[in-house]
């Protein structure tokens, strides 16, 4: 996704206008024709076991081309063979290697056509004891694929899992799809695609939502039988123009009013690669993504949303314009609306920026930090009221930078607290006076395995170490064969004593997404799962009486 921009079209012009003038220059000399692509070539050097799960080596390259091309792994037999082999995962030979592969591949010193793909435990549950196949992929030219030397002859090796770390009992039932894409969705991009949210109505209805860029809702009088309905309760206008803020929109926080009156927090980003003249490539990148936030209103009772018209429905995001190929990230509402005492809770996640930046020698220094922020306001019908987080009190005030020249920048920047950037939902756990924010740690964390984790905070602003409560390794194990990952974990208490249902018991239902990796990316089914936090909160309250959090501000 974070590719640099290569920009060859001037050197294009360049060789053709130098082209056209060669006959008068040069008599009728004409151009070498260019290399003729090679064949696809490669090895399987092994399959060994490293750090948890093992990884198909070798090396593979299309003689004459400097690219690093595909590889695809099977399993059974070749792709389209007699009978064809199963496809197990893609992978890429895009590893430095030594001189006599360069030789081989007809390139220069220095090429990367090493590949170490992994071979998860998941995936080879359905295809362990069986033959690796492995085909490079052709990058250039009208040149087949071809099987790697060593295909049919490497046996793939039955899972290996990990030993588990210590986890409590926290998974308490069978896990119970609330919508399935393959028999629910209303159209092909009709997908769970943020954290699962939900409140009542005046007149007593559930709406369920994991919102898509086009928001639908699951109803039902409980959470138990709310079904996905195909009625659009907000549709993205998809504006060009980044001072609008109304480009792609997601709705990820609620709060109902009064039941009838439900205010909506928006998660809106602005896809410069897909208007004229703001990004210089035409696909996904992150360097033409800005992401900023927006306040929605429904008068329905939540089954239409809608927004004033810009700037109005500005609610925050960082204090610097839309550059395009320079970003800025910007920030995102990712977790649930709480309102506790006299305050409204929230965060804003924030991506490091310029680009590259770091305390690194040599580095940009960043004028914003990779983290999550605390918000709040006194006032959930006034998005200019939120504050955030100064690194002591609520004082920072979110600025549209579109409106004129901005001052003093960073004075509009909140501070990121610990851990809360792996949070995709904040709950408040009555019983003990605590917040309790959902992480789902990809491994990144540095406090663990990849696995669902639970903090906790007194006062909103700091939060306990990360602890354990299930790993990655051990949902998969539960799953059946397939290719599985999973995001957007939540909470959503089905006994909680408010209807925008953020307070929480000990026994909430857990809501993720799991995504079919082998048939992405529409294939996502919607979870509920009934777990147990009584581990959780007697921890915490032992913690809070050991270290006692300084009164909430």
């Amino acid at each position: 996704m974070l590719r640099p921009f290569a920009a060859p079209r001037l050197q294009h012009l360049l060789v053709i206008a130098l082209a056209g003038l060669a006959p008068s220059l040069c008599g009728h000399a004409s151009a070498a024709p260019p290399p003729k692509a090679g064949p696809v070539i490669g090895v399987i050097d092994d399959i060994r076991y490293e750090g948890d799960q093992y990884y198909a080596f070798g090396w593979a390259c299309q003689q004459g081309s400097r690219a690093s091309i595909a590889v695809h792994i099977y399993a059974g037999g070749a792709a389209g063979g007699k009978p064809p082999g199963s496809f197990v995962t893609p992978g890429t030979a895009d590893l430095a290697n030594e001189p006599a592969v360069d030789r081989e591949c007809h390139d220069a010193d220095g090429g990367k056509h090493r590949f170490k793909i992994a071979l998860p435990n998941q995936l080879l549950r359905s295809s362990q004891n069986k033959k690796m196949w492995a085909h490079g992929i052709a990058a250039v030219g009208n040149v087949e694929n071809a099987a790697l030397a060593g295909s049919g002859k490497i046996q793939l090796p039955n899972p290996r899992w990990p030993p588990d770390p210590p986890t409590p009992a926290f998974l308490d039932g069978p896990a119970v799809a609330a919508f399935d894409t393959r028999k629910d969705s209303c159209e092909l991009t009709d997908i769970p695609d943020a954290a699962a949210r939900a409140f009542r109505d005046d007149k007593g209805t559930i709406h369920l939502i994991a919102s898509h860029s086009v928001t639908r809702a699951g109803l039902g009088r409980t959470l138990e039988t709310a079904k996905h309905n195909c009625q659009v309760v907000y549709k993205s206008h998809h504006d060009g123009n980044p001072a609008d803020f109304d480009d792609y929109t997601w709705l990820t926080q609620f709060y109902t009013v009064d039941g009838k009156q439900i205010v909506a927090l928006g998660h809106m980003e602005y896809h410069g690669w897909e208007h004229v003249g703001m990004c210089a490539a035409k696909t996904d990148t992150a360097t033409c993504w800005y992401n900023a936030d927006t306040f929605l209103l429904s008068n329905d009772g939540g089954y239409h949303f809608g927004q004033a018209k810009p700037p109005a429905n500005y609610l925050l995001s960082l204090p610097y314009k839309y550059q395009p190929n320079r970003g800025p990230e910007g920030y995102s509402v990712d977790n649930n609306v709480l309102k506790i005492g006299e305050w409204y809770y929230g965060t804003a996640f924030s991506w490091a920026w310029p680009p590259g930046c770091g305390q690194g020698k040599g580095q940009t220094p960043c004028l914003v930090q990779d983290g999550t922020c605390p918000i709040r306001t006194a006032n959930i019908m006034d998005p200019s009221s939120w504050r955030g987080f100064d690194g002591k009190d609520f004082t920072v005030t979110f600025i549209d930078p579109y409106k004129g020249a901005v001052a003093n920048p960073q004075a509009h920047v909140c501070v990121p607290v610990p851990y809360l950037d792996y949070a995709n939902g904040i709950n408040y756990y009555e019983a003990s006076h605590l917040f309790v924010a959902t992480l789902w740690n990809q491994g990144s964390g540095g406090f663990g395995p990849e696995g669902v984790y639970f903090t906790t905070s007194a006062d909103f602003i700091h939060w306990s170490k990360p602890v354990l409560a299930v790993t990655l390794n051990q949902m998969l194990r539960r799953e059946p064969e397939g290719g599985w990952s999973y995001m957007y974990f939540s909470l959503i208490d089905p006994r909680a004593s408010d209807p925008s249902f953020a307070t929480i018991t000990d026994h909430p239902y857990l809501y993720y997404v799991r995504l079919d990796d082998n048939h992405g990316p529409y294939q996502r089914v919607l979870f509920r799962q009934k777990v147990k936090l009584d581990w959780l909160m007697k921890a915490a309250a032992a913690e809070l009486a050991a270290h006692p959090a300084p009164p909430r501000q």
